[in-house]
């Protein structure tokens, strides 16, 4: 294993990471008037900028392709590393003890948002919190197109794709795709804080709540609560979180048409571009919502949105259409996105509205997006399986192919998929089961580790920020594992630790 090419790696993250403290300096020195953090955040990213500059001058001289045990290594290294340098401002300012700073930094990394941090916190936590919650779904982003399918395949984000994207363990085409995504995230969060700002936030509250909704980070932080052009503003921002960012590269590549030579004068050809360009449009608008993945997620939000409506009406809760409405569509976008933004207090939340906003948590939104869950591709063809079975159990001798996005589903992509629910499934019982001997209930250890590994935080009157706070030392840190593994993924965490086993018994990978 080439451990120069690593070193490139985690050196190119702290780089990147260092960043970030931009806007905390301009903000404790130009609005909070707080020289002292000023004058930390400063220091503090010039020590992690030379961290990154030693890591990448150690790296110097690696390989052009990246390995299958560096990939491994890469992956499990990375957010361990962030959050040892990250947990130090919330550990000085912040007023909690080195394991719940632990936690609520892992929990920002993997955009669980598990906000730990007291009710009277600086306002500039607040805003470092959001930027590692958006930090953190940045560095996943970077390693689903990046180092993960060298790993695993991404068990199913190429059906998403449609034959759209190649992966290529190259070093050149790893920084290519690395910049669509950024590019991709930076214009998603863009958009997030236009239509914050539209709704009347100031800016500040603005930039926060994009960095949150983009990550689906989420958090307790919410500004404008009862403001309906806030909630809806953060139901956009969440629904444009849940979608594939290399399926919106792909679109928006598209869009405009390919330069020909014309005849004729410059009014003439402009229209006849014109022309183009809007066939173009309707076509990837037409191809967009004929996305499987999108159709599903449609369909999960329009069930959830008419259930939740019918109980309250039937239980007499909210009488006004319109705040049914938006209270339904809200929590489904909300949760389906595992952001975990609530606008309710706990009391209001029925049985069955905590079983669908368990529902679809779970499920999580399409391959390729920073949520966290199942992902939309995979139940989509964990329905299909299903429904070929039942049909071959009622005609044996039938062939059928199952089918996503017009393509054929590989044999070998179906079974990781099954593999990965039943992984899944017991891992979920397993961390349940560990938990529990923390003293804490065994309906709220599931709903914890649930939490966890689908990087949604907290569950509305399930658990929330108290039940992992009052969690015993062995308690905290193991959430934090959760957070991770669950971030990283079962499959994609198991072949990485197997990679690294195999690699020290000389295997060549």
């Amino acid at each position: 294993m080439d451990k120069k090419i690593i070193f490139n790696l985690l050196g190119n993250v702290l780089t990147a990471f260092s960043l970030i403290l931009i806007p905390m300096i301009i903000y404790c020195v130009a609005f909070d008037f707080e020289p002292e953090a000023a004058i930390f955040f400063l220091a503090f990213g010039m020590w992690t900028l030379v961290g990154g500059i030693f890591f990448l001058r150690l790296g110097r001289g690696h390989s052009r392709r990246l390995t299958l045990s560096a990939s491994a290594t890469t992956m499990l290294l990375i957010y361990p590393l962030v959050a040892a340098i990250a947990m130090i401002p919330i550990f000085l300012f912040g007023g909690l003890s080195i394991s719940a700073t632990l936690l609520e930094t892992i929990s920002d990394l993997t955009s669980a948002g598990v906000s730990l941090l007291p009710k009277n916190a600086p306002y500039f936590l607040r805003l470092w919190q959001s930027l590692l919650m958006w930090f953190g779904s940045l560095i996943f982003l970077v390693m689903l197109a990046t180092t993960m399918p060298k790993v695993s395949g991404c068990f199913g984000l190429d059906l998403s794709l449609h034959g759209g994207q190649s992966f290529s363990s190259a070093f050149g085409q790893m920084n290519l795709i690395t910049r669509r995504i950024v590019g991709i995230y930076v214009l998603l969060t863009a958009i997030s804080f236009i239509s914050f700002k539209a709704a009347g936030l100031n800016f500040w509250d603005a930039f926060l709540m994009a960095m949150r909704c983009t990550s689906t980070g989420g958090g307790d932080f919410f500004p404008g609560r009862g403001n309906i052009f806030v909630e809806y503003a953060a139901a956009f921002s969440m629904l444009l979180a849940c979608g594939n960012l290399l399926f919106y590269h792909r679109l928006i590549v598209t869009i405009p048409p390919p330069e020909t030579v014309q005849e004729g004068n410059i009014f003439q050809r402009a229209g006849r571009y014109v022309k183009r360009l809007k066939r173009n449009i309707f076509y990837n608008v037409g191809y967009f919502f004929r996305n499987s993945e999108v159709k599903a997620s449609l369909l999960i939000i329009f069930l959830c949105v008419g259930l939740v409506m019918f109980t309250t009406y039937r239980r007499g809760i909210i009488l006004d259409g319109n705040d049914a409405f938006r209270y339904s569509i809200f929590h489904a976008i909300s949760f389906l996105s595992t952001t975990g933004i609530n606008l309710t207090n706990v009391e209001s939340f029925h049985d069955f509205d905590r079983f669908l906003i368990f529902f679809t948590a779970i499920i999580g939104g399409c391959m390729g997006s920073v949520t966290g869950g199942l992902k939309m591709m995979r139940a989509v063809v964990l329905a299909k399986v299903t429904a070929t079975e039942l049909k071959h159990t009622m005609h044996p001798h039938m062939i059928s192919r199952i089918r996503v996005n017009g393509i054929v589903v590989p044999p070998e992509i179906v079974g990781r998929i099954l593999a990965f629910f039943f992984l899944s499934s017991v891992t979920l019982f397993i961390c349940a089961m560990a938990l529990s001997f923390c003293g804490i209930k065994f309906s709220e250890a599931v709903a914890m580790s649930a939490a966890c590994l689908t990087n949604v935080g907290v569950f509305p009157g399930i658990c929330d920020a108290e039940n992992f706070l009052h969690l015993p030392l062995f308690g905290k840190i193991f959430c934090a594992g959760i957070l991770i593994l669950g971030r990283l993924e079962i499959f994609v965490f198991l072949i990485a630790i197997a990679g690294i086993k195999f690699r020290h018994r000389n295997i060549k990978w």
